[in-house]
């Protein structure tokens, strides 16, 4: 009974011992493989032929050992051995070693071809696996690729395809954002509405006292319905001093008037 001793470093596969194999074996010969930590993690098969059409492959036990199939030393003649392994979507190939297999008292035809089917349902898995995660990256992928595609055309729709260029332009966007918004503060700051205010002439002249008001002061009386028809048969004048405004009218107005006044600061 033979036992090859065969070593994995990296992809290098070495045979360490020659054994006689006599063609026509069967379950009777075997393999020891020792692999580095390259191959850690990996689910390994075991590939031997002697005529690339008929390849026959052994998944190795836990202990990194297979049977040799009859197949594959059937007859007389080189036989090749390799081993790959397969870790997730990752698979690892090592190079190959020859064997010589001596004139047994069994021929070929004798001996069944066919690998085991308990051989093909290790490799089908292994491989139904692969092409599971496969095809779940691919559709990964393609939403990826999909979302790519939608903004570029929504890129391409705003002429702005460039990067960079966007970039500048939504900078400059902000930046007058900023401006606008710089200048309503500005505005807001400058800008003052008295409300309601209470306008009783005496001879003519009503004087309004707020803080906000200075000499410099531009102001806009605005009344109500009400007062609006009193305050349209004069002449209703507006001037501002140093915290107060002063109105004066053409014509002394008895009733008690109410307005907002609008005071522009600079």
């Amino acid at each position: 009974m033979a036992k090859l001793q065969l070593k994995l470093e990296k992809q290098l596969l070495t045979l360490k011992n020659q054994e006689i194999i006599a063609s026509g074996d069967s379950n009777f010969d075997s393999c020891i493989f020792t692999f580095d930590e390259s191959w850690s993690g990996f689910v390994k098969t075991a590939v031997f032929y002697q005529d690339k059409i008929n390849v026959q492959y052994m998944v190795l036990e836990n202990d990194d050992t297979c049977m040799i199939p009859a197949a594959a030393m059937a007859r007389a003649g080189r036989m090749y051995i390799g081993v790959f392994g397969i870790k997730d979507t990752a698979v690892v190939t090592s190079t190959l070693i020859t064997v010589d297999i001596k004139e047994g008292a069994i021929s070929g035809d004798t001996v069944s071809t066919e690998p085991t089917d308990d051989v093909f349902l290790a490799i089908i898995a292994q491989y139904q696996r692969i092409a599971e995660m496969m095809r779940k990256y691919e559709e990964t992928a393609a939403q990826f690729n999909d979302t790519m595609k939608e903004q570029n055309r929504i890129l391409e729709t705003l002429n702005a395809f460039d990067v960079i260029e966007l970039n500048k332009r939504l900078d400059d966007i902000e930046d007058r954002i900023i401006s606008y918004t710089d200048l309503a503060q500005e505005l807001i700051d400058r800008e003052v509405i008295i409300r309601d205010v209470s306008i009783q002439f005496v001879e003519g002249v009503c004087d309004i006292e707020n803080e906000v008001i200075t000499q410099d002061s531009l102001c806009d009386i605005y009344f109500d319905e009400y007062s609006y028809e009193f305050a349209a048969n004069a002449l209703i004048m507006v001037s501002s001093y140093d915290g107060y405004i002063r109105v004066t009218s053409s014509v002394n107005i008895a009733e008690k008037l109410n307005a907002n006044i609008l005071v522009r600061r600079y």
